[in-house]
């Protein structure tokens, strides 16, 4: 369970203009209420939002600005996953993840889509604050309890976009390149380009073998 050190004060939530602008995507209200507190106490971080389901992020950063997403993986509506596969590949979106419970094997493919930070619950809240830091700095982070369950996996053959990756993931998912086109918020032919681009990369000549050498290539 997220824990906030004492010394808070509520009189400092508020809105700042100058403050990173934060949305909380996690299925919990403790959470919610632990992270408010915590960047209560930074005149750096505002958070604006706090939401319980992946399905309503879409909305959200349609009518506000969104400057960082802190993201659990566990979500009752949809896999994490998909969240940040439209997240950063529609929106090109700074996500951290702060989770407890989900697997690391998500966790693991979720740096992959282009996750910026990963941080367990039962971190301190410094290194939530230092996660935060990192991804807005375009840096990577990694807690030191997280890199130890992380360090098992291996990195793929080969690095592509996020926007590839983001493209993948959804044609693994099954999705049609209409589907895609909508997820991503992108033109058709912009998908049928990017297809080619990763059959040129993935070393294949149809679209059906993209899957499969992804998969063995450990992009997916």
């Amino acid at each position: 369970m997220l824990e906030v050190e004492a010394g808070i004060n509520m009189d400092r939530i508020g809105d700042m203009p100058d403050a990173a602008r934060v949305l909380v995507v996690d299925n919990h209200a403790v959470t919610h209420l632990g992270l408010r507190l915590l960047f209560a106490a930074d005149l750096r971080y505002q958070v604006i939002g706090c939401l319980q389901r992946g399905m309503l992020v879409g909305a959200f950063l349609a009518s506000e600005a969104v400057d960082l997403i802190i993201l659990d993986l566990q979500l009752p509506d949809t896999r994490g996953v998909n969240v940040v596969a439209e997240l950063i590949g529609a929106h090109d979106m700074t996500v951290v993840i702060l989770t407890g419970a989900a697997s690391f094997a998500e966790v693991d493919y979720a740096m992959r889509l282009g996750v910026r930070a990963v941080v367990s619950k039962a971190d301190a809240t410094r290194e939530i604050l230092a996660a935060c830091d990192a991804a807005l700095s375009g840096d990577t982070y990694i807690s030191s309890a997280m890199k130890t369950s992380l360090s098992g996996f291996s990195p793929p053959a080969i690095t592509l976009s996020a926007r590839q990756m983001a493209i993948l993931h959804f044609l693994a998912e099954g999705a049609s390149n209409k589907e895609i086109s909508g997820r991503l918020a992108i033109a058709a032919p912009t998908v049928s380009f990017h297809l080619s681009e990763l059959m040129r990369r993935l070393e294949v000549r149809s679209d059906s073998a993209i899957i499969p050498r992804a998969r063995e290539w450990n992009l997916l």
